[in-house]
């Protein structure tokens, strides 16, 4: 018997989502950084200071100078300044590169501590100071030596400096905040070949302060290939560019883009737009500095390269496509989502990725597994989420774990929940 008029009910999913914007997003520890600067020992105003922040910046590099400090231990007093410029940044949601100094003028062996032994106990304290309450520190620029705190021009510099001065703040820096030095041939003192290897990393990451000034970025490369050198020199170029983009898979690398002009070099490197955008991708660079070097940036605004630089550091997490398939031999069905990360960097946070289905005044969460501190910049990734299947609409929602501050997906439209589509009944 034919049986005619018979309509089937199927279950179909109307997909919502679009293509990639072209907008900077604020989500966290991520993009341009605004320069904070603080003297340890002075109190700050914090109704004042707060008329300072920059809409939109969710990243600031906050420097307090400890230059008061070369003879004596920081005292209770100037502890607690630190802690609540540090509290000032975390109630305004602010992500911190912090960065204590004894220099501010370029004059790091004169500012610096004559013991090293003080620069121990200061790095101590301020470790302590941490493990007490991370704040918002994403990161922990330098060990307080050299000129600027960038790790040059100081007595402090060798080999066993480095490492009893890491020793000495890493327990402090617990598993959230990242410490940084300033070029590869440091870290590599710090961690051995074989340890790197095994992909035993520790969480210490880079600030390259010379970008694109030179081709060595004022000396971050040496002159040497690494069979020459061996693992702890500075290596050439092209070497060191592969060993930071390894590095940048796992660990956070950023600094400042400095012209060749500003750094005081005669003859400028001819970098046009797509050179900057490969040469920032291979670094995977997470942040930059907004204000500094003014004379490049303003150079990138003119030829329309810095929208897309700010685009894209850090991660930039991008929905491609998302299908709806019926599972074999169950009334279930599963959502089967494609997700790019376009930016530079990765996300090296903790974050929880939900599927919400929002029925009525129902709103159901279902988490999807992902471990997104390995989700480099340019990979893309299959998420699969089953479901029973329901009238209802579709997000997504992306939250950091410690603090549930949201992570916008790079889709027009897309806020804090991003509308994936709905779930309907058909009939055919």
């Amino acid at each position: 018997m034919i049986w005619k008029g018979i309509r089937r009910k199927t279950w179909e999913f109307e997909q919502a989502f679009a293509a990639e914007n072209s907008v900077y997003i604020s989500n966290p520890a991520r993009g341009w950084y605004g320069v904070y600067t603080f003297r340890a020992e002075e109190r700050i105003a914090p109704e004042e200071l707060k008329w300072s922040l920059r809409e939109g910046e969710t990243l600031s590099l906050v420097l307090v100078d400890v230059g008061g400090f070369r003879e004596r231990p920081l005292d209770l007093a100037t502890l607690e300044n630190i802690r609540k410029i540090l509290a000032f940044f975390e109630q305004n949601q602010r992500d911190v590169i912090f960065r204590p100094v004894y220099d501010q003028e370029g004059k790091g062996r004169e500012r610096e501590p004559a013991s090293f032994e003080l620069v121990l106990e200061h790095l101590g304290q301020l470790g302590a100071l941490l493990k007490e309450n991370p704040y918002s520190v994403f990161i922990f620029q330098g060990f307080l030596v050299g000129s600027w705190g960038e790790l040059h021009d100081s007595s402090y510099l060798s080999e066993d400096c480095l490492k009893k001065m890491w020793e000495r703040l890493r327990p402090g820096l617990g598993e959230t905040i990242y410490g940084a030095v300033r070029t590869p041939a440091q870290w590599r003192l710090l961690v051995s070949e074989e340890e790197f290897q095994k992909g035993n990393f520790p969480r210490l990451g880079l600030f390259d302060d010379g970008i694109f000034a030179s081709k060595s970025h004022l000396g971050t490369f040496g002159t040497m290939t690494r069979e020459a050198a061996g693992w702890k020199a500075p290596w050439i170029r092209e070497e060191e560019l592969s060993f930071l983009e390894t590095l940048g898979k796992r660990l956070p690398i950023g600094g400042e883009a400095v012209s060749p002009e500003s750094a005081g070099l005669s003859e400028g490197w001819d970098c046009d737009g797509e050179k900057v955008m490969a040469e920032l991708r291979t670094l995977r660079l997470t942040y930059l500095n907004r204000a500094y070097d003014r004379k490049l940036l303003d150079r990138w605004e003119k030829e329309g390269l810095l929208g897309a630089v700010g685009l894209h550091l850090g991660y930039r997490f991008v929905l491609r496509k998302a299908e709806l398939i019926k599972s074999f031999g169950s009334r279930k069905r599963q959502l089967c989502l494609e997700i790019e990360n376009s930016g530079f960097g990765g996300l090296f946070q903790e974050a929880e990725l939900f599927l919400l289905l929002k029925s009525g005044e129902k709103t159901e969460e279902l988490p999807i597994e992902m471990d997104f501190g390995t989700w480099a910049g340019g990979e893309k990734r299959s998420l699969e989420v089953r479901l029973e299947p329901e009238m209802a609409e579709l997000y997504l929602k992306l939250r950091r774990k410690k603090d549930g501050a949201p992570i916008r997906f790079a889709n027009e439209g897309s806020g804090d929940r991003f509308f994936l589509g709905s779930l309907h009944i058909s009939e055919n």
